[in-house]
């Protein structure tokens, strides 16, 4: 056989392989009817309900040696990210149902969902003929428009109380009740998570960036700004650092709180 028929015939026997790698995108109601799908809202019911081993059984085999060897403390950090990023299995199904799309290339395959409300994705990959979670369920919401907040309207902004309890506790040298008290659900677990020395160390930098109740007060008056966006915000104040006999000129530091509101309450976020 010639080298030019040789070629020929491995291209006419490759097309159909590369044709059916690809499948015609799953989409809508369709997709939580397949296989992928019902894994997807496994996937989000099992982190919804706090179940972390049970979701990274669906993961892929490397996913879940890789948890095998994690920490308690990894395992715990891991296992808040994902829940914080998974939307819920109500949130999920409409997504899927409004503009999900599922694409099937080989033994990998993506699921995502663009709208209004916010973007989806999720991959998974075959492993032994069984589909398995590779990434995700990852949603990102979309963020109302930011509301810009200052002058006397951030001056009574309900969040200002907050900020001023938490910075005086910080100052004080109380920052675990600081965060006890005023920090929000992540807050407080990402700071429970961290060893004493870490603790010690994000203390004493929380002392030294934030400014005290005087100068918080006064920099929100003479230009803070609140931007709120949903349920975030972030308030920006500059803390003036004045001259010393070490220092002959003064300079000032842009600083930024962010906050969260939860229960109707605001809390600092971090």
């Amino acid at each position: 056989m010639s080298k030019m028929r040789l070629t020929a015939l491995v291209l006419v026997l490759l097309v159909p392989v590369a044709l059916m790698a690809q499948t015609a995108p799953v989409k809508g109601d369709a997709i939580l009817k397949h296989p992928i799908g019902v894994i997807a809202v496994k996937s989000t019911e099992l982190l919804a309900a706090g179940q972390v081993d049970a979701y990274q059984a669906l993961r892929t085999k490397e996913d879940q040696d890789e948890w095998k060897k994690a920490s308690a403390a990894e395992k715990q950090a891991s296992g808040r990210r994902l829940r914080e990023n998974a939307p819920s299995p109500a949130v999920l199904a409409d997504l899927l149902r409004q503009a999900g799309e599922l694409t099937v290339n080989g033994d990998m395959a993506i699921l995502g969902a663009a709208t209004p409300a916010g973007l989806l994705r999720q991959t998974f990959a075959r492993e032994g003929g069984a589909w398995r979670v590779s990434f995700g369920p990852y949603f990102e919401a979309t963020l109302p428009p930011a509301v810009r907040v200052e002058g006397p309207a951030l001056t009574n902004h309900p969040s200002i109380a907050v900020v001023l309890s938490y910075v005086d506790l910080v100052q004080a040298g109380k920052t675990d009740e600081a965060i006890t008290r005023f920090g929000s659900a992540n807050a407080q677990a990402n700071w429970k998570e961290q060893p004493a020395s870490e603790k010690r160390d994000s203390a004493a930098f929380r002392k030294r960036i934030l400014p005290t109740r005087a100068e918080l007060t006064r920099a929100i008056a003479s230009g803070g700004v609140l931007l709120v966006e949903g349920e975030r915000a972030t308030l920006n104040v500059i803390k003036m650092d004045p001259a010393t006999a070490s220092k002959s000129t003064g300079s000032s530091t842009t600083v930024a709180i962010p906050l969260a509101l939860e229960n109707g309450a605001w809390k600092i976020a971090q």
